[in-house]
Parts: structure tokens; sequence; C-alpha cells
């Protein structure tokens, strides 16, 4: 379910940086965009941290195709890099990943106003619902033949995770 939602002119670029996106509540698994085209891609689980990295993007499609009523579609394109987060400290390294991770990747993304519940969620609680949704057409994070650590990615299937989403709504059940 989405409803048709109107953002001011340049708005959706500015909205996809504001904060972070997710697919878990405790927000371990995340992906930030930042305004001057860095970002940041983290992918944990309870103590362990497979990825703490940042990114460079861009987008692809053109200004006037992101500034429309949404749900809106856009391209971006985006490349993994070797920059640890400081916030991980060593030994979180970017080691769990083949050097094919860190190769740009192309992405069909879609953004959706609604009231969404993560969808194939793995971990387990409290599921809220979440207004905006980033649908892609292939996970941020790498598929499973670029990770190093095949175990780690395995337990959650990383690289099936293509919705990610922010700004919880209240529950009130």
């Amino acid at each position: 379910m989405h409803t048709m939602a109107k953002l001011a002119p340049n708005s959706i670029m500015s909205f996809l940086c504001s904060s972070f996106w997710t697919w878990n509540p405790d927000k371990k698994c995340t992906v930030k965009f930042n305004e001057d085209a860095t970002g940041e891609l983290v992918c944990s689980v309870e103590f362990n941290v497979f990825i703490a990295s940042q990114f460079d993007w861009e987008m692809r499609s053109k200004a006037e195709d992101v500034t429309m009523v949404l749900p809106v579609a856009f391209e971006i394109a985006m490349t993994l890099k070797k920059r640890e987060l400081k916030d991980y400290p060593p030994p979180i390294k970017h080691t769990a990943l083949s050097d094919a991770a860190f190769e740009q990747k192309a992405y069909h993304i879609r953004l959706e106003k609604g009231a969404f519940k993560v969808e194939n969620r793995t971990t387990y609680g409290f599921n809220p619902t979440y207004e905006y949704r980033l649908v892609w057409d292939k996970a941020p994070y790498p598929p499973l033949e670029e990770w190093n650590n095949k175990p780690a990615a395995k337990a959650d299937r990383y690289w099936e995770r293509k919705d990610f989403y922010r700004d919880q709504i209240e529950n009130t059940e």
C-alpha cells in the first residue's frame, strides 16, 4: 500500500539524505546517503559487525525525474569503499568482502510513502510500521559470491535485503 505524496522541488535528494534507512527495528543494518555524495553501509547482528564502510554514490536520474509525486523511481550508482566508519573500532574491516564488492554498481530505487511493515524479517520481537520505504532492484549489500565470510552473509541472507524503511509510525493499538 502506498499513497500519493507531493514533495517540494529538489526535495527527493535532501529527503533521501536526511536520515538512516534500515530493515530492522534496532537499526543494526542501515544505509545512509550524505549530500556530499558519500554514504555509510552497516551490516551487523547482535555484537557482530560484518560491514561498516563508507561508499561513494551519484544520482543517475536527471534532477527533474526525482522531484515528482511519490512514489518516484530513480537510478543511482554506488561504490563501496574500504574507508571504514570511525564509530566502529577495529577489527571491523572491509576484509569480510572480496575486491569485487568494491566495484561500482548501478541500482534502480523506488521511494514510497504509506504504512509499511518490514518484509521478510529474520529478527524477532517488535516489528514497527514505517512511513517511507526504499525498494531497491537488488540489495545494496554485496551478493554472496562477493563475501569472504560466507557463513556471516548466509546467517541473514543480506544480499536479499531490497527494502529499507524510515520514520517509524507510532503504534496506536
